[in-house]
């Protein structure tokens, strides 16, 4: 009977059968001195063969295995031990998707098996037992040939912390001290008397507003991540929402010569969330879709219902590169400079593990960028008050 072969987008799918891993692990296991050097390591190693299946694993990566519930990693690829979104969705596993090729990992191991060593750093995004996971990785790749066999041996240190401390105070020293400056820059005029407080005190009032957002932002980002953030649930209104969030944006910087659009065809729902950080999420798309915006071009929200979930929507008319689109959810990366690029990651994390909802865009030339946000209208837990959505109270059930 002939066997289809899994289809793959980067790396080869083929995979040594268990009497061949049988082989190849008997190369490996019949110095006990290779073992014991390996163990001494704190940091996690394993060894790959051609197909770049785990053949050996030493104790650091055998504790890493059981608590992520696995009983053996034999003939598992790196991703797939991990958990990564990409490995699992992909028909042949890890190596084998389209955002593969944008893979450190990947191309530390294949560097590896051809013979080269090298040194990669690797962004995954996993399922974890919270819900979503960003791990950020360090590899050593070094060819591997024992009593014949060839082999790729792999050391990997887990740069998560540092890395997540390095992007955050970028991001937060980057937008506080913008922030500040224009603030203080104001006082000064003021104080100087080159502009009244008629005039400067409704810029006085958003730009201290905008303060404050910028560190409750890292604050919840923060907490996210560490899995300590609470959800407040509210009964919203969709529409109140979105038109308070696309008021919130149209005198942002970002939004000079921009147009914010709430489109005609949205639904009129009452669902529950926490409208604190759905209100993140959307301004989050808001900001991303008008920073890819150029002027005189328009950012339109929209909603929807099926009845049991609600879908918020954010669309602009540039096309996000290829490179980019495959890597758009993932911590740290960016197209813009070093140390920013949270704010999809962000969007996910908030969605995905708080708000019990999923999160899509496509990109094309024909139909412009559009962002997806979809929640479930009733959120599990209790609902214990009604706001309008961003602290304004709905007034008059309201029916819009």
């Amino acid at each position: 009977m002939e066997v289809t072969a899994p289809k793959t987008r980067f790396a080869s799918p083929y995979r040594s059968p268990a009497s061949e891993l049988d082989s190849e692990r008997a190369l490996l296991i019949g110095d006990d001195s290779l073992f014991t050097l390996l163990d001494a390591m704190p940091q996690v190693v394993m060894i790959l063969n051609q197909n770049r299946q785990i053949l050996f694993g030493n104790g650091a990566l055998q504790v890493f295995a059981a608590a992520q519930g696995w009983k053996s990693f034999i003939g598992l690829r790196p991703g797939e031990l991990l958990s990564c979104q990409h490995a699992v969705a992909a028909e042949g596993g890890c190596g084998t998707g389209e955002a593969c090729c944008t893979c450190g990992a990947i191309e530390a191991v294949l560097a590896a098996l051809a013979g080269e060593g090298g040194t990669h750093e690797c962004r995954v995004l996993r399922k974890g037992r919270d819900g979503i996971e960003a791990l950020d990785l360090k590899l050593w790749g070094t060819p591997f040939n024992w009593k014949g066999g060839k082999f790729a041996l792999m050391t990997v240190a887990d740069i998560s912390d540092s890395k997540r401390r390095q992007l955050l105070e970028k991001i937060f020293f980057h937008d506080i001290l913008n922030t500040a400056g224009a603030l203080g820059n104001l006082l000064e005029l003021l104080s100087n008397g080159v502009v009244t407080i008629d005039k400067a005190q409704d810029d006085l009032i958003e730009m201290t507003r905008d303060l404050i957002s910028e560190i409750r932002s890292q604050r919840e980002l923060l907490a996210a991540e560490r899995n300590e953030l609470k959800v407040n649930l509210t009964t919203l209104h969709s529409g109140i929402l979105l038109e308070r969030v696309a008021r919130m944006y149209r005198s942002s910087p970002v939004a000079l010569e921009k147009e914010i659009a709430i489109a005609g065809d949205c639904c009129g729902t009452f669902f529950t969330s926490d409208e604190t950080l759905l209100c993140r999420v959307l301004g989050n798309l808001v900001k991303n879709a008008l920073e890819a915006s150029s002027p005189g071009q328009r950012v339109t929200l929209r909603c929807s219902t099926n009845g049991e979930g609600i879908s918020f929507s954010c669309h602009n008319e540039g096309v996000i590169p290829r490179k980019v689109r495959l890597q758009i959810f993932l911590r740290s990366f960016s197209t813009k400079e070093p140390g920013r690029g949270v704010g999809t990651y962000s969007v996910k994390l908030l969605t995905e593990r708080y708000l019990h909802g999923t999160v899509s865009f496509v990109s094309t030339p024909e139909e412009g960028t559009i962002f997806t946000a979809t929640l479930p209208i009733t959120h599990p837990g209790k609902t214990e008050r009604m706001t309008g959505g961003c602290g304004e109270e709905a007034e008059g059930g309201c029916n819009r």
